[in-house]
C-alpha cells in the first residue's frame, strides 16, 4: 500500500467517523423532538378537555340566564338589539350610496 493509499483510506475513515457522528446525533435529536411531540400531544388532548369542560359550562350558564330573564330585561335587549340592527341597516345604505 502506497503513502497516498494510506492518507486515502485514513481521510475515508476520518469521514466515516463524522458521518457516524453526525448520525447518532440526528437521530438523538429525532428521539428527543419525538418526546416533545407526544408531550405536546398530551397537553393538546388536557387542553382540549378543559375547553370542551368550559364550553359546556357556558353554554349551560348562557341557557340558564336565557331563562332567569325577566320581561324587562328581555324587552331592553329586544331594544338594544332593533338600535343594533337599525345601525347597521344605516351602514349598509350609506356603503350602497358610495358604491
Amino acid at each position: 500500500m502506497t503513502e497516498n493509499d494510506k492518507t486515502i483510506l485514513k481521510q475515508f475513515e476520518e469521514k466515516l467517523r463524522r458521518v457516524l457522528y453526525n448520525y447518532q446525533q440526528t437521530t438523538e435529536q429525532n428521539n428527543n423532538l419525538s418526546n416533545k411531540i407526544e408531550e405536546l400531544e398530551c397537553s393538546l388532548k388536557e387542553l382540549q378537555m378543559r375547553y370542551d369542560a368550559l364550553e359546556k359550562s357556558y353554554n349551560n350558564l348562557k341557557q340558564a340566564k336565557i331563562i332567569s330573564l325577566s320581561d324587562a330585561e328581555i324587552g331592553t335587549t329586544k331594544e338594544r338589539l332593533s338600535k343594533l340592527v337599525r345601525e347597521i341597516d344605516h351602514c349598509i345604505e350609506s356603503l350602497n350610496k358610495q358604491g
